[in-house]
């Protein structure tokens, strides 16, 4: 056996892996909160002028194809490692909420003149339901996604892009809510930290310090609107704080050096007074 051979068999198998241990959590989750009396949605005031698009079901729909070329992306078998735990660690993690703190989508959906995209979202709304909502295991993926294709030399601007169109799509299809987009980045960035890439190499050093601050950056995120919703406009001075770790984190993964040259000057006389 070549390790051509044995390698697409290790995708095949790790990608089959993901997809049962999906369509399980996600079944039992559908039946579970379709057998509640009574299930509750969470929105935001602005959501309501968040425009339906149709043209969007087609990013939509290609997450599912991105779900198996992500598996046939990986470069060796300790990047496929990682991917699997991430995936299983995401799809766990968003059934527990799913059964926990059930929640489904609230608004009605208008109706779609064309007839081709029509197609999807007739398929939708057969076999997708309205509940599993929070997190969304769309975004959750598409960081995911990314984690491996931002290593794609050729085509990783498309595919950044693409997954840009994803995440905006889960919220133009209506098929979910803004507290849903928060969540699973939330769930995806704890995933990175929780399974990390290399920990103990020191060139991705700057890429697990940059998880921590887009953590930081989507729970300030959080916060804030939730104290808008709760308390009042004051939640959005958090939203300072928020973009400030995201810039932070965005210098770290691309190891930019985001202070002025005196300040490394001074923490490299403190590390060379610490040796002496």
């Amino acid at each position: 056996m070549t390790e051509k051979k044995l390698k697409i068999r290790q995708q095949a198998f790790a990608l089959t892996l993901c997809t049962i241990v999906f369509m399980t959590v996600y079944n039992v989750s559908t039946w579970y909160a379709s057998s509640l009396d009574h299930l509750p949605s969470f929105t935001f005031a602005f959501e309501k002028n968040i425009p339906f698009l149709p043209l969007s079901i087609i990013p939509y729909m290609a997450s599912g194809f991105f779900f198996c070329l992500v598996f046939f992306s990986c470069k060796n078998k300790y990047q496929l490692k990682i991917l699997t735990w991430r995936m299983l660690f995401v799809i766990m993690t968003a059934g527990i909420i799913f059964i926990t703190t059930p929640l489904r989508f609230s608004f009605s959906k208008p109706e779609v003149s064309n007839d081709i995209l029509n197609l999807p979202f007739l398929f939708l709304k057969k076999f997708d339901s309205p509940f599993n909502q929070s997190p969304s295991l769309h975004i959750s993926f598409a960081f995911i996604f990314w984690s491996v294709f931002r290593d794609i030399s050729k085509w990783w601007f498309f595919l950044m892009i693409s997954l840009i169109l994803v995440g905006i799509s889960t919220l133009t299809t209506y098929q979910h809510h803004v507290i849903d987009i928060l969540t699973g980045s939330i769930i995806a960035h704890i995933s990175f930290l929780v399974i990390p890439y290399r920990k103990n190499n020191l060139e991705y050093r700057n890429f697990h310090l940059a998880n921590y601050y887009f953590l930081s950056g989507w729970i300030l995120i959080f916060a804030g609107l939730l104290i808008d919703f709760y308390i009042g406009s004051e939640g959005f001075i958090l939203f300072l704080p928020a973009v400030a770790t995201m810039v932070v984190g965005y210098f770290y993964q691309n190891n930019i050096k985001f202070l002025p040259p005196f300040v490394f000057t001074v923490k490299q006389n403190i590390r060379q007074f610490r040796k002496n």
